[in-house]
């Protein structure tokens, strides 16, 4: 297995296609990160100058806004991981290079084993990458009172890098599965970057407080990190409530907070980190074993 997996290493490395997509995503995630918290910060700014706010001692901007800057950018960049995921067996299967590889190795089962641990590994350093790009991009253009604090922003972190994580396994199931890097490409894109944001919409916006989209690949994906942010965020707010002398937040008045800034962060509908994370990692294992299985008997000739 060691010997496969390092030939797989080696395989990729000799082509450009890991740095053609790690540079414009770490540039996506950093140039992102940089507009959205700029804008926040400026329109926090704004807002936390409102009369009526200094009166109800209510400071919204001793809340890290720029958290949502943070998560959007990371969920926008993982598009370059997918990719990458998409093409690592749907290449090989059109060009035919896969039937070396297959005669080759002990057995298929073996090959496709090596195959996925190597992207787990590419996975991680994709979302390492675009962790530190987004992080960049956030400290540059925000302000320093709406940066989150270092346990937060590592656990906003995390989330990503787990989404990239299982977006790049994604991607490697499907492009498995069709066997067509073109195809693999036509529908990841046009469902990631169409199909799957505007049905989250329409699905939140048809039925208020509707946690349908949440359910789905995308909704789910986007709520891993969203849903972070929308905890760190809530979590502040309380603590002011609780500083000014009020009492707790109801659960309702919870909910409908974080809803609002789940949809702010790009995921509308979505659930909680947890539920999101193993509703993501569902679907990706779904893929994965289809894509897995069509090749342990697809014919290489």
């Amino acid at each position: 297995m060691g010997r496969l997996i390092k030939a797989e290493f080696r395989k990729i490395l000799t082509t450009k296609l890991w740095w053609a997509m790690m540079i414009p995503a770490f540039i996506l995630a950093l140039a992102w990160a940089w507009g959205v918290s700029a804008l926040t910060t400026d329109i926090v700014d704004d807002v936390a100058d409102e009369a009526i706010l200094t009166q109800f001692n209510i400071s919204i901007d001793q809340l890290s806004w720029s958290a949502i800057a943070l998560t959007r950018s990371m969920n926008i960049a993982t598009i370059f991981p997918m990719i990458f995921g998409a093409l690592a067996l749907a290449s090989e299967i059109n060009r035919k290079t896969i039937t070396t590889s297959f005669l080759t190795a002990p057995n298929r089962g073996s090959l496709l084993s090596a195959k996925a641990v190597t992207y787990v590994v590419w996975g991680l350093i994709f979302g390492v990458l675009i962790a530190v790009g987004a992080s960049l991009g956030t400290v540059i253009g925000s302000g320093s009172d709406y940066l989150p604090s270092g346990g937060d922003w590592l656990m906003i972190a995390l989330s990503g890098i787990l989404g990239c994580l299982l977006w790049t396994l994604l991607g490697l199931g499907v492009g498995a599965l069709l066997g067509s890097p073109v195809g693999a490409l036509v529908l990841l894109l046009i469902y990631s970057l169409i199909v799957g944001p505007i049905g989250d919409l329409v699905m939140t916006g048809l039925t208020d407080g509707s946690y349908l989209a949440g359910f789905l690949p995308n909704g789910a994906a986007n709520g891993l990190t969203g849903s972070t942010a929308s905890q760190v965020l809530f979590t502040q707010v309380q603590d002011l409530i609780l500083n000014v002398g009020g009492g707790l937040v109801s659960q309702d008045d919870q909910e409908g907070f974080e809803e609002v800034v789940r949809a702010i962060a790009g995921a509308p509908g979505a659930l909680t980190l947890w539920i999101s994370g193993l509703i993501f990692l569902a679907w990706t294992a779904i893929f994965f074993a289809l894509g897995i299985l069509r090749n342990r008997t697809r014919d290489i000739t």
